[in-house]
């Protein structure tokens, strides 16, 4: 027997130096926070930087085998 979870994330983009960032999309499309690169220090909007929207299946059982599965939403 195995169980499920899920999660609502979004990939956005530093538009200035091009760093990956992965969030929960509750923050990033409903909170439309700005937030500070930690690589370039440049601060940008979330939502208008989203390169991606992923609903991710997380299965395990219990002899602890782990499954992460994705489907892509797109860019919302």
């Amino acid at each position: 027997m195995s169980e499920e979870a899920y999660l609502d994330v979004s990939l956005i983009r530093c538009p200035r130096c091009g760093k990956l960032y992965v969030d929960a999309s509750w923050y990033i499309l409903d909170m439309e926070s700005d937030i500070e690169c930690g690589v370039c220090g440049s601060e940008f909007n979330t939502r208008k930087n989203i390169v991606r929207r992923l609903m991710l299946k997380i299965s395990f059982d219990y002899e602890n085998n782990l499954r992460i599965s994705y489907k892509d939403l797109g860019k919302d």
